[in-house]
């Protein structure tokens, strides 16, 4: 009669399984985890755009009067240029307050 092969323990075979795995799933969980929490600020970006403020008043200071109309439709296809592109442009006369990094063209900047 041949001799019987004996298997392994069972212990020591599933223990360097689950070390092997455990690293895969933390790394799973903490991507699923970080996917669920930016989830709702993708979103809210999505549906507020970003704001620019231009001071047409500063923007002006310093050029000379008959360059003033085509300094202001510069002004206005910029504008329209960046609304194309998803951007909410104010005019500074328009706005009560708003962070310094909102402005564009502003004497407000430092």
């Amino acid at each position: 009669m041949p001799p019987e092969t004996l298997p392994a323990p069972a212990g020591k075979t599933d223990g360097i399984l689950l070390l092997a795995v455990i690293p895969f799933l933390a790394l799973a969980g903490g991507y699923l985890g970080a996917e669920i929490a930016s989830r709702p600020l993708r979103e809210a970006i999505a549906t507020r755009p970003p704001v620019l403020i231009v001071d047409v008043a500063a923007a002006l200071e310093g050029i000379a009067p008959e360059a003033v109309g085509e300094a202001i439709a510069d002004l206005r296809t910029t504008a329209v240029r960046l609304a194309d592109g998803g951007v909410l442009v104010l005019d500074a006369q328009a706005v009560l307050a708003a962070p310094q990094d909102a402005y564009v063209l502003s004497g407000k900047q430092p």
